[in-house]
C-alpha cells in the first residue's frame, strides 16, 4: 500500500496491472476497501502482525462499521 499511495501521489500513476494481468484502480478506499471492508480483521490485525503504526486515516475518511 505504501508503494501504491508513492506511485499515485508521486508520481501521478492511477493504475496498477497485476501478475495475473488483472488491473486494479490504486485507491485505498475506492478499491481495496471493497473487498476488505472490516479494519479489525483485515487493517488492524495486519498493522499488529508486521509492528507498524496504521496512518492511513490520517489523510482518508475512515469508512463507516470500522
Amino acid at each position: 500500500l505504501h508503494e501504491w499511495r508513492n506511485a499515485v501521489v508521486r508520481d501521478g500513476e492511477k493504475d496498477y496491472l497485476s501478475t495475473s494481468g488483472k488491473s486494479y484502480v490504486m485507491s485505498l478506499t475506492g478499491t481495496c476497501m471493497r473487498c476488505h471492508s472490516n479494519g479489525e480483521a483485515f487493517c488492524d490485525r495486519c498493522h499488529s502482525y508486521a509492528g507498524v503504526r496504521l496512518t492511513c486515516w490520517n489523510c482518508h475518511v475512515e469508512p463507516k462499521g470500522n
